[in-house]
């Protein structure tokens, strides 16, 4: 039809140029074009006389199955990583039990955590009570007795 024949090793070329936007961009998109170009160079080396409708046709179909399939497991890996809570911080402290530096008065209290001093709300208890975090308003963090 073109004249033009694309040879295994051109899809290959494509996946590996992919994968290199795939690190130097944000997202995960060029992850899954990757994988659909190093698909459809594997089928092409294997059947050499692949029509340039269904090479497309594979490129398309592998890099969105792709998509389908690992976005779940990409997005359960991205949750686990330790900076997930890089920039709230206080929500990380959900479930946390901590020792009362200051005691709640008046449903306001302070808690000492590493270099820092939190403000809570919640019912008054004496300054030394254990506390449990149990949400977050804000800038305060809203605890209850620890069981």
């Amino acid at each position: 039809m073109f004249g033009f024949k694309l040879i295994f090793w051109y899809w290959w070329a494509l996946a590996a140029v992919l994968l290199v936007f795939e690190m130097l961009l944000p997202g995960v998109v060029f992850l899954f074009l990757a994988i659909g170009a190093a698909a459809t160079g594997f089928v092409l080396l294997v059947v050499s006389d692949l029509s340039l409708e269904l090479q497309l046709a594979l490129f398309a179909v592998v890099s969105v199955a792709s998509a389908v399939a690992l976005r779940p497991t990409l997005r359960r890996l991205q949750g686990r990583t330790a900076a997930a809570n890089i920039n709230a911080r206080a929500h990380a402290l959900i479930g946390k039990t901590f020792v009362l530096d200051q005691p709640i008065l008046a449903g306001r209290g302070r808690v000492k955590l590493g270099d820092g001093s939190w403000i809570v709300t919640g019912p008054d208890m004496a300054a030394g009570a254990k506390v449990r975090v149990a949400a977050v308003d804000g800038t305060e963090l809203r605890v209850e007795p620890a069981p």
